[in-house]
């Protein structure tokens, strides 16, 4: 079982929000973050600013809304039980002020089959009274996808490339998804039954490789209703 020791979070590149000043700890912008681990076939644990901040997280694990004060947070990603030295990932990054609030990392195989890491910006706007949002994400080891809900194809019909998101207001209830290779009826993750609830957006990502197989990952967050 994986263990949380306490967690912080970085990118490959500096990523600027905006400007911000100097303030005390307690009066720094907070961010939200979820992990999501997408690679498959290894255990790993996560080292921030130089120490082990989760152990054992599995292909598939997801973490969700660890909350960071702004400021710099390096990370590394190495094989479960190894030092903070034998990362096989490392990414650094700065928060701080700007637009968005909530970010999600996932460590994910590239469409040439490499270890990469993905940061998404995850909209937080309520959704319209009655409805769910979904953010369907395509971070997995395969070419260009097409995302089926109750039968039907999701963005038109046009595929999914790797690393891309789109997004869709869907009224709450239960939907049967699947995931096939564009241009193929034939599904490679479900069919499988996907509930979303009025008010909260749920981020699929959609990660693995011909080898070990696809599957998705979810991310649920709350995010209010118009009333």
């Amino acid at each position: 079982m994986k263990r949380i020791i306490g967690l912080a979070l970085a990118l490959t590149t500096t990523m600027a929000m905006g400007a911000s000043t100097p303030a005390a700890a307690s009066e720094r912008e907070e961010f939200s973050l979820n992990v999501v681990h997408g690679i498959p076939g290894v255990t790993v644990d996560v080292c921030v600013n130089g120490a082990k901040a989760i152990t054992d997280l599995q292909p598939g694990d997801v973490v969700s809304d660890v909350r960071l004060k702004e400021g710099e947070y390096r990370l590394k990603v190495t094989p479960a039980g190894e030092p903070c030295s034998a990362a096989i990932l490392q990414a650094r990054a700065e928060l701080e002020g700007g637009r968005y609030r909530s970010y999600t990392v996932v460590a994910n195989l590239d469409d040439a089959g490499a270890p990469n890491l993905l940061l998404f910006r995850n909209p937080t706007a309520v959704t319209a009274a009655g409805s769910a949002r979904l953010v369907i994400r395509h971070t997995a080891d395969a070419p260009a996808v097409t995302v089926w809900a109750d039968g039907s194809k999701l963005n038109r019909g046009r595929g999914f490339e790797w690393g891309e998101t789109r997004r869709f207001t869907v009224p709450a209830g239960t939907y049967s998804v699947a995931v096939s290779p564009a241009g193929s009826a034939t599904p490679v993750i479900g069919p499988t039954d996907l509930t979303v609830r009025a008010g909260f957006s749920y981020q699929v990502y959609a990660w693995g490789n011909a080898d070990a197989g696809y599957k998705l990952a979810i991310v649920a967050t709350r995010v209010g209703q118009e009333h």
